[in-house]
């Protein structure tokens, strides 16, 4: 019988952090010091750069609560990012990509944790199997 891992409350402060980080970059919330909302496009980049490696580098060995958290804000934090950048502005009516987004960011917040876990040893299967 396979142990139940808990989530880990350092992991999930540090994704919270970065999160944190990355939204007063895109000029979402206001910096601490000086209480103005400043963009700082790299800077969040960089941030984001460094979440997606955290989800690359814990594939597999994260708990349902802690997959669902990374992949949330990371959704979110490349969302807002495309629109700060001006990324979206392509003149023609709203990608069908952000509305594949929204749907897959509703769908996860649906899933209950017993099922998310199912999907998430499905995909790891999936990643052993050779190609």
């Amino acid at each position: 019988m396979e142990e139940k891992k808990e989530d880990n409350v350092d992991f999930i402060n540090l994704v919270l952090m970065l999160n944190q980080n990355a939204l007063i970059s895109l000029g979402e919330i206001p910096r601490f010091v000086s209480g103005k909302k400043v963009q700082n496009l790299p800077l969040a980049r960089q941030t984001i750069n460094m979440l997606k490696a955290l989800k690359d580098k814990t594939a597999g060995r994260l708990t349902p609560g802690e997959t669902k958290l990374l992949f949330r804000v990371l959704g979110e934090l490349q969302a807002k990012y495309v629109k700060a950048a001006g990324l979206d502005k392509t003149g023609a009516a709203p990608t069908h990509k952000a509305s594949k987004m929204e749907k897959m960011m509703s769908t996860l917040d649906n899933l209950s944790t017993s099922d998310l876990a199912k999907l998430l040893e499905q995909l790891k299967k999936e990643d052993d199997m050779p190609k």
